[in-house]
């Protein structure tokens, strides 16, 4: 999943004004809402809000310049919405702890970066909310602990100096990460280093899967390899001990899984995240599997809410399923490069139609 915008926290003047946030309806509501108008100038220089459930509505009134909004705390992002075209809104929810934040619309030509006040004391967790997080917290272990494994397999190939089974071993081992991408952008500078395809960083510090598919595949060698091979699983492991006790909540999942399908459609849709070995189709599947993932641990919150939307959204994750179905190809894929503009042009508009009702989810279960 990783951005080049997602991570530069580019350096630009803040703007001098200051917008407060006001809160939308009584204040018995459950969820508050913000507004955020971003622009070609960028981001709000400061929002300052009440802590607790809260949804972002995020307008886009530039020409495109800007279509990001981002919430981090540290280097880990906690609440995004990207592909913000102009004119139009998206939001996403999240339940905030007092506390300073930045913000971030990568491209601002003014104020790129801002800051988010957060102020009061927050709620605990329901017991409905702590289960999703609980749920979802073992997908998260149980799918790392397969990369682990899944990893190694891989770069022991790649150390053997075995180029095709190498080549076989790539794309599953990539699963079970393609498949936590929801909340990857909490891992911090993990996820570039196991997940930055060229040109997403420095030439110096391109590393991880990606690097090792170009070699493979383009070069068609393993040679020189054990220093990144070596890192990767370190990297991994690293990952694997992070989602113990990384930062959960269950907004914050809905949210990743609709960022996630919206990526896969907007911009993975294209190929350009395996370009060299054109095993998207393995990414799109663990993609969706993660996504559902995502989805399952917030559905009993979300079934007491709104049981019509959940009986809409597991519908269109079963359509996405069987859209995928022409294009397999024993135990895998065919390979990217073989769909037609009509076949990709179909997927995205599939995987748009579970995104739209996904896009409910956050603000229902927010205040659990």
């Amino acid at each position: 999943m990783f951005r080049t915008t997602g991570r530069a926290l580019l350096v630009a003047a803040l703007s001098s004004a200051v917008l407060v946030a006001g809160l939308a309806g009584s204040a018995a509501a459950k969820s508050n809402t913000v507004k955020v108008d971003i622009n070609d100038d960028g981001c709000p220089a400061k929002l300052t809000i009440k802590a607790g459930p809260t949804t972002f509505k995020v307008t886009n009134s530039g020409s495109g310049d800007v279509s990001e909004f981002e919430i981090l705390k540290g280097d880990s992002i906690v609440g995004e919405v990207e592909n913000v075209a102009p004119g139009l809104n998206k939001q996403f929810s999240l339940t905030l702890k007092a506390g300073t934040y930045n913000t971030l619309c990568p491209g601002g030509s003014e104020h790129s970066k801002g800051k988010l006040i957060v102020k009061g004391a927050t709620a605990k967790l329901s017991a409905a909310g702590q289960a999703a997080v609980d749920q979802y917290r073992q997908y998260l272990e149980t799918q790392t602990a397969e990369l682990v494994t899944a990893t190694k397999a891989f770069t022991d190939a790649v150390d053997a100096g075995n180029l095709e089974q190498a080549k076989a071993l790539y794309a599953p081992s990539r699963a079970p990460f393609e498949r936590i991408e929801p909340v990857a952008e909490t891992f911090g500078d993990l996820d570039p280093k196991i997940d930055a395809r060229e040109g997403d960083v420095p030439k110096k510090e391109w590393e991880g899967y990606h690097f090792i598919e170009k070699k493979l595949w383009v070069d068609g060698t393993t040679d020189g390899l054990s220093e990144v091979t070596e890192e990767l699983n370190e990297h991994v492991e690293q990952l694997s001990n992070r989602v113990k006790d990384v930062e959960l909540q269950p907004g914050g999942i809905a949210n990743g899984a609709v960022e996630l399908l919206n990526e896969v459609s907007a911009s993975k849709i294209t190929g350009e995240e395996e370009r060299y070995s054109h095993t998207d189709l393995v990414d799109f599947e663990a993609n969706v599997q993660g996504a559902q993932a995502a989805f399952d641990a917030v559905k009993p919150i979300l079934q007491t809410k709104d049981p019509e939307l959940v009986t809409e959204i597991e519908a269109k994750f079963a359509a996405v399923m069987t859209a995928l179905e022409p294009y397999r190809s024993g135990t895998t894929f065919v390979l990217y490069t073989d769909l037609t503009k009509d076949d990709t042009k179909a997927l995205s508009q599939v995987i748009d139609t579970l995104a739209e009702p996904l896009s409910q989810v956050g603000k229902q279960v927010v205040s659990s």
